[in-house]
Parts: structure tokens; sequence; C-alpha cells
């Protein structure tokens, strides 16, 4: 006859408690309102066999900023090399759109396939793989005059580019419990930022003193470099991965954790389809930055090639504070019991709808300095929210299928890498003139914001949702 069994196991910080049930071989678990990742991390952090050094947490996580870092140094170099790259290769608006847009192509489905891959093979050899790949992809433009070997160029670094979030992000919650993550994956995001922000004015210089074909080469080399330190000083995977999960013999509290829960249960949950949407419009607004802002300010603004890389460094810097200060926020209210519905889910929701307010306010605003004020905080705000839609995704969904719940996020958020770049360079040509064509652009760029907030707000709620995930089949 089956034995029943029963653990309670207390919520930490709140008086609800859940259970789980093993009868025979099949285990039944209930939670109340509480995160798969929060779980999880009690689990291993009860069966790991020695508490993880936060020391080597924070040096990891301070190689995979650098990693995200070179990652966006890589996608800044395009547009600030958008002038004399598009005269070498004579490119138009709408042509320069298509080449920017191109890099997108393959983004989003690298991005699911080594999300996928990385359920199975280490993460800290992808990683080394990715920023391979990436750096060597650089290296024709260094002498080619073939639009051909640009494309191939762009959509090669593109493929090599877009797991990248989703996967250090996947190794970075294998070093931190889920309700510590939300700092730590914002100072990872935060390298995008800085990355940008050192990147304009180095770049800028080294494309004004030495050319554009350079710029790619400083790029390409500091990848290797990264690359050389990765495998020097990470050795192990961390301990709160699917490696460090107990074997069947593990207590009964514990059993339930390592069950397969259906991907399509995961990305049709509120909580996912808020956070995808939170997502796309985000990079589509950051999309529009990389590509079109170094040109914006020279074309619309009267910029020269030196004050543009000044003011896009200024605009990043502007996104990197909303990116840390949100994730000191973010963190502090989880930590304080406030639901993570509210400290992730909302929080997010708002920055993005307030972005796409200080976008259109921007496009009205007759200031040229207001404008720019305006477009540079619109933009930048809802950058903020990629690290916390990564927690989001992490916290309903189960370790060993986190990596490809992350993955196929990055990859469903970032199709919009894909349009919105075109979408700027086509509206740019059909405009009466240049300025009109960006304020249409921007227009477009905060309805997507507006949208996608109304979305979120509506949807996202991770504590029902890991519940619902959570539930076992009996049969």
């Amino acid at each position: 006859m089956p034995v029943w069994k029963a653990v309670i196991v207390p919520r930490i910080g709140r008086s609800e408690t859940g259970y789980i049930l093993q009868f025979g071989e099949i285990w039944i678990t209930r939670r109340l309102n509480v995160s798969i990742g929060e779980i999880e991390s009690r689990r291993h952090a009860s069966t790991a066999p020695a508490a993880p050094s936060t020391r080597r947490a924070w040096l990891v996580t301070g190689l995979l900023f650098v990693f995200m870092l070179i990652n966006f140094a890589d996608k800044a170099v395009m547009g600030l090399a958008a002038k004399p790259m598009s005269e070498t290769f004579g490119l138009d608006s709408a042509e320069y759109g298509h080449v920017a847009s191109s890099f997108f192509l393959l983004f989003s489905i690298s991005a699911v396939v080594i999300g996928v891959l990385a359920n199975r093979v280490p993460t800290r050899w992808l990683l080394v793989g990715l920023a391979v790949v990436w750096s060597l992809s650089q290296a024709p433009m260094i002498w080619t005059t073939s639009i051909g070997v640009l494309f191939a160029s762009r959509i090669v670094l593109g493929a090599a580019e877009g797991p990248a979030f989703g996967l250090a992000n996947h190794s970075l919650h294998k070093w931190f419990v889920d309700s510590r993550r939300q700092l730590p994956s914002s100072v990872l995001a935060l390298g995008s930022s800085v990355g940008t922000l050192l990147a304009a004015p180095a770049l800028t210089w080294v494309i004004v003193h030495h050319g554009w074909r350079e710029a790619f080469a400083a790029v390409a080399i500091l990848g290797l470099v990264w690359c050389a330190a990765w495998v020097l000083l990470v050795r192990s995977e961390g301990p709160y991965g699917a490696e460090s999960a107990p074997t069947q013999a593990a207590p009964v509290a514990n059993a339930a954790i390592e069950d397969h829960t259906s991907y399509w249960r995961i990305f049709l949950s509120g909580t996912s389809i808020g956070s995808l949407a939170l997502g796309f419009a985000a990079y589509f607004g950051l999309a529009i930055s990389v590509a079109w802002l170094p040109r914006f300010l020279q074309e619309s603004r009267g910029f020269s090639m030196t004050g543009a890389g000044n003011a896009t460094a200024v605009f990043w810097a502007v996104a990197g504070l909303f990116i840390l200060g949100t994730g000191i926020l973010s963190q502090r209210l989880t930590l304080a019991g406030i639901t993570t519905t509210w400290s992730r889910g909302m929080l997010s929701a708002a920055l993005v709808f307030g972005g796409g307010l200080c976008t259109i306010a921007g496009v009205m605003v007759h200031s040229p300095m207001g404008s720019l004020i305006l477009l540079m905080i619109g933009l930048g705000a809802p950058t903020s929210v990629f690290a916390i839609t990564q927690t989001l995704a992490g916290e309903i969904a189960p370790v060993r299928q986190r990596g490809a719940v992350l993955g196929v996020g990055v990859g469903i958020s970032t199709l919009a890498g894909v349009i919105a770049p075109t979408v700027m360079g086509n509206l740019l040509d059909s405009a009466s003139d240049t300025v009109a064509g960006y304020n249409n652009g921007f227009t477009v760029v905060a309805m997507v914001c507006v949208a996608a907030a109304m979305v979120g707000a509506a949807l996202i709620r991770p504590g029902r949702d890991a519940a619902r995930l959570r539930t076992i089949s009996s049969s």
C-alpha cells in the first residue's frame, strides 16, 4: 500500500505555508504565493556541500558585467560609425536601416537555440564560444568594401550576441539565491549602459583620429581578452544550478522541485506574456538608440561627430542610473516582504509607461535641449526592465529549464531589434524632412511602450503563476 508523506514548508518572513505530498513515486506540491526560484534556492542552500563564496559570486558578476560591456560596445560601434561607414558603402537612410536590422536576423533564433542548449552544456563554455565568434565576426570589417560581406558580418555577429544576455543571467543565477538575484542581475544589465557609455567617446576618438575600421578591430580584440580572463578565473558553474541538484535520495521536501513543467504552460502564463511585452517594448527603443541615436544627434540636432559621441555617452549614463537604481529598489522591496508582483512586475510596467510618456513629450516639446532631455529619459528608463524580466522568468521556471526559458524570452523580446531600425529608416525616407522623420519614429516607440506597459501591469502575477506551474498532476 503506497504511503503518503507530508512536509510543511514555512514561507520565510511570512505566515503562509505550503505542503509537499508523496504518494508512492508521485509528488504533489502546492505552494502559496511562492516563486519556484525561492524554493529551489532554499533547496540548494540546504543540499550544497558548502555555502557559496560571496567574493567568488561577485567576481563572476564582475566578469559577466564586462562581458555585457563588450557585447554592447560591439553593438554601439555600428551606430557611432554610421555616417563614415555609410559614405564608404554608399548607403542611404533606408539601406543603412536594413544593415542595422540584419544584425537581428538570427539574433532571436540563436538566443532560443543556445538557451535550450544551456540546459545541457555548461554555461561557462557557451559564454566563451559566443565571445570568440562575435570577436572573429568583426574581422572582415577591417578590410571589406563589399556590402554582401558587411551584411554577413552583422548577421554572424548578431547570431553570436543574441544569446548573450539570457545566457549570462542563467550563469549568474547559479551564484545567488532568488531573493538576492535582482541586484547582481541589474549590475549585469548595467554592463550594456556602461559599455556604450565608455565606447561612445573612446570609439568616437578612434574613428575621428584613426578611422572607423580600426574601431571594429578594437572591440574584436577586447572580446578575445575577456575570453582569456574568464577561462582563467571561473572554473565552476556555481552552487545554485541544476548541476547542484540533489539525487532522488534527497529529502522529501525537495523532490518536487526537479519535475519538468511544460514550456507552453510557462510561456502562456500571464507573467511570461507580460514580461515579454515589456521586454519587447524596451528593446524596440534600445534598438533605435543603438542604431540611430548618434546619427539623429548629428542630422536633427546639429551635433558634430565628437559631440554626438559625448551626448550618446550621457544617454547611456542616464540609462545606467535607471538600471542600477531600479535593481537596488526592486531587491530592497523584495527583501522587505513586498510581493514580486509589485517589486518586480508593477515597477517594470511603470518604468516602461513613464518612458513612453517622456518620449512622446520629447517629440512635442519645441525646446531642443528640453526635447533631448525628455528623449534621453524616455528611451533610457525602459532599459532597466531587462534585468527584472529575466529575474521574473527565473522566478517561475524550474532550474533545469531556466536556461531555455531565459533564452527564449530574450529571443522573443529582441525580435523588436529586427523591426525597429528598419521602421525608423523607412519613416525617415518617407517623411517631408529629417526632423519629421525622426519625430515619427520616436512617436512609434512611445506608442509601443505605453501599450506594452498596460499589458504588463494587467498580466504579471509571479506568485500566482509559480503556484500554478508547480501543481503536478498525480496521473
